[in-house]
């Protein structure tokens, strides 16, 4: 997936809203649902050698989105993000994948898959840990919670800078 791949939405405030693909919002722009506000300097591939279609790097709506819980999914890869990609236990950071997900109360004792009980952490820490609970572990952890799906939004792997203005 190349890095022009994505494009930022913005409601009619210019809040961000979400991150699609540049296909999309292709679409969304052609019905007349959204306006360009940025362009990538890259185009399309298209059959018609003579048609020109940039990649949208920024649209905006053209109505307000009134989103007072906008939730972000628990994914394996979310949590990751949250804790960025950082074992929360001995600080192990690794974005190769060998990193697993713990419950902070094991499901054996009534943990449930939440936002509030799962974290990052490493192979070594996960398996230490087995089935006991932080206490008996003997670790402090900070307290897991739910994130802002702006904090997601910031942490994707590359931010063109187009999309700058409108995040930070």
């Amino acid at each position: 997936m190349d890095k022009y791949s994505k494009t930022l939405v913005l409601d009619s405030s210019y809040m961000p809203r979400s991150i699609i693909s540049s296909l999309r919002a292709f679409s969304i722009i052609y019905k007349g649902n959204a306006a360009v506000v940025e362009n990538f300097d890259v185009q399309f591939k298209v059959c018609d050698p003579s048609l020109v279609i940039y990649k949208p790097a920024v649209i905006r709506v053209p109505k307000y989105v009134n989103t007072h819980i906008h939730k972000v999914p628990l994914t394996r890869e979310n949590i990751f993000k949250r804790d960025n990609y950082t074992c929360v236990y001995c600080g192990y950071n690794d974005n190769t994948r060998k990193l697993t997900i713990d419950h902070v109360i094991p499901q054996s004792k009534g943990g449930l898959n939440s936002w509030d009980n799962l974290v990052t952490a490493c192979g070594k820490c996960n398996g230490e840990k087995a089935d006991l609970t932080l206490k008996e572990f003997g670790k402090e952890i900070p307290v897991p919670v739910r994130p802002h799906y702006l904090m997601l939004m910031k942490s994707v792997s590359y931010i063109p800078e187009n999309w700058r203005p409108y995040l930070f």
